[in-house]
């Protein structure tokens, strides 16, 4: 289970309460819509107004959830020892401690930062986004976030991201204007036909 819902956490950048509080119902794992591998329409009230959202599945989230589906006894997508109810997340925090601090004489088989908890799986995903080159206001919208002060934090460009997003991004943009009969860029390379403008391009 830990495993599991550590998956999701990390290719949907949910909050743990929004994860544990999924129903099948809000899973949609058809491929059409907003998402390639499906997606969840989260509907529980949340800390924010943009709390209500619809984020999209990543193939390995999808992957895990159409198999959960497929075996599933409850309503709940992470049901507890009752399968009327969800599984708390005090549960989840004992199995995510026995992981990271073993009893004694046990041998620690991950090694963990001192201060890694589940919620840190959403801060992850959301700076993976981040260094693949998503905007503030795509991380606010995918992460439910008050206001995209709080998404800046997982932007942070590098020389790397700056280079790619004129060599790969940029360029396509520019070719798509120039497909386009009324791209506004065509009007830009007008200049090569007009002979005597000394600011042919």
């Amino acid at each position: 289970m830990l495993h599991d819902v550590a998956i999701v956490l990390l290719d949907s950048a949910l909050r743990l309460g929004e994860a544990l509080a999924l129903q099948w119902p809000a899973v949609h794992q058809e491929s059409a819509g907003p998402g390639r591998y499906g997606w969840i329409q989260v509907t529980r009230d949340g800390k924010t107004k943009n709390a209500k959202r619809t984020v999209p599945l990543a193939a390995r989230a999808g992957r895990l959830l159409t198999k959960k589906r497929a075996a599933a006894t409850s309503a709940w997508v992470f049901p507890g020892d009752s399968p009327d109810k969800p599984i708390l997340g005090t549960s989840l925090a004992h199995m995510h401690a026995r992981v990271c601090r073993p009893g004694q004489g046990k041998k620690r088989r991950y090694i963990f930062p001192r201060d890694f908890v589940l919620h840190s799986l959403r801060h992850t995903c959301l700076t993976r986004l981040g260094q693949a080159g998503a905007d503030a206001f795509t991380i606010m919208k995918l992460a439910g976030h008050s206001s995209v002060t709080v998404s800046e934090r997982y932007v942070h460009p590098t020389g790397e991201t700056v280079q790619l997003a004129f060599d790969d991004r940029l360029e396509t943009l520019n070719r798509r204007a120039l497909k386009s009969p009324r791209g506004k860029s065509s009007y830009v390379f007008r200049y090569r036909e007009n002979p005597i403008s000394k600011y042919s391009l």
